[in-house]
C-alpha cells in the first residue's frame, strides 16, 4: 500500500525548518487530511516530550494559498 503526500515548496521549506530546529528528533510523520471539505490540511507530527515514539507534538503546515 502506498500513500501520496504531495507538498508545495512553502510546506517543503517549512518541513526543513522544523528538520533543522528539532535536531534530536529522529522521525516525523507527515498526514494529510481531507476533512475540511474546503482543500487538503497537512500535518508534521512528532514525540518531543515523551520519547515514547508516539507523537506528541503537531505543526499545521497547510498552505491555504493553493485554495
Amino acid at each position: 500500500m502506498s500513500v501520496k503526500v504531495k507538498l508545495n515548496r512553502r510546506q517543503m521549506d517549512q518541513l526543513f525548518d522544523l528538520y533543522k530546529r528539532f535536531e534530536d528528533i529522529e522521525w516525523f510523520e507527515i498526514e494529510e487530511s481531507r476533512s475540511s471539505g474546503i482543500g487538503p490540511t497537512v500535518h508534521v507530527r512528532f514525540d518531543l516530550f515523551n520519547r515514547d515514539n508516539k507523537p506528541d507534538t503537531t505543526i499545521d503546515i497547510t498552505d491555504v494559498s493553493t485554495w
